[in-house]
């Protein structure tokens, strides 16, 4: 286990899926908060970004999540298939 990487609440890291690693770099002056997505509902919190900052997750495979933002808590900033290796940089 790489205890730089972070792992989405409430999914421990010795669930029996399958992962993938992706980065997030939230370069606004407000946290970002990144939600799961299911059947277009949106639904638990995943992990939430500080300002200025960068996280590395491993989040199971097929994951969509939806970016809200502490600023503008009412409205999906984006909607995110995550790919295996990929760094998303807000904004």
């Amino acid at each position: 286990m790489d205890s730089s990487k972070y792992y989405p609440y409430n999914i421990p890291f010795f669930t029996d899926k399958n992962f993938i690693d992706v980065k997030f770099i939230n370069n606004e002056d407000h946290i970002i908060n990144i939600y799961f997505v299911d059947k277009d509902v949106l639904g638990n919190l995943a992990g939430m970004i500080f300002p200025h900052s960068e996280r590395k997750y491993q989040f199971p495979e097929n994951s969509i999540v939806a970016i809200i933002t502490d600023k503008n808590p009412n409205k999906y900033q984006c909607f995110i298939k995550l790919r295996n290796g990929m760094t998303y940089i807000y904004p």
